[in-house]
């Protein structure tokens, strides 16, 4: 299983690569994504995001094309594929699916981030997971992604939910749980 929690979602973004233009959408996001930084900040003395804004960053990843991330505050960042974009989030999967003081706060900023980009749905998951080449590199669909999760996966959760209040237990899982909201 992944360690972080992601969101994948379709998108209506024309035009990824226009810094503006993104940046601009996800100017809406900021208050979603600042109140997930301070819960962190609550959480962890050592907490240090310095992000206020969303930015765009090109990241040098060879041997695939460089590409660009947007990058906002508590610590969310954003991936476009040509019909999905991936959303990483700043909290553990495990910690996403046990945790009722986490999860509604950062479930709300990845929907948030979700809809500023025209998405129709929303894919919690973590990360590493087995779609990610399909969404960002292979042009798939997200009911292409969710296909494959399902295959890989089982069925998703039937509603975004604490899956357990046990760690331990949520670790024994043979597959993560995952979950398809739609906005």
């Amino acid at each position: 299983m992944g360690i972080r929690a992601n969101a994948l979602t379709d998108h209506r973004v024309l035009d990824y690569r226009n810094q503006a233009v993104v940046v601009s959408l996800l100017t809406r996001t900021l208050p979603a994504a600042r109140a997930v930084a301070d819960y962190w900040r609550a959480a962890q003395s050592d907490y240090k995001d310095t992000v206020d804004a969303w930015n765009a960053l090109l990241v040098h990843n060879p041997p695939e094309d460089d590409f660009l991330r947007y990058n906002g505050p508590g610590g969310f960042s954003v991936t476009f594929g040509e019909r999905v974009a991936k959303v990483s989030g700043p909290c553990r999967w495990s910690g996403f699916c046990t945790m009722a003081s986490l999860q509604p706060l950062h479930a709300t900023a990845f929907r948030a981030i979700s809809r500023a980009l025209g998405g129709s749905r929303v894919v919690l998951i973590p990360d590493y997971d087995p779609v990610e080449g399909v969404a960002l590199y292979d042009g798939g669909s997200l009911d292409d992604c969710i296909a494959l999760l399902e295959q890989s996966w089982g069925a998703q959760q039937s509603t975004t939910a604490i899956v357990t209040n046990d760690v331990e237990v949520y670790y024994r899982r043979q597959h993560p749980a995952w979950f398809v909201e739609r906005l």
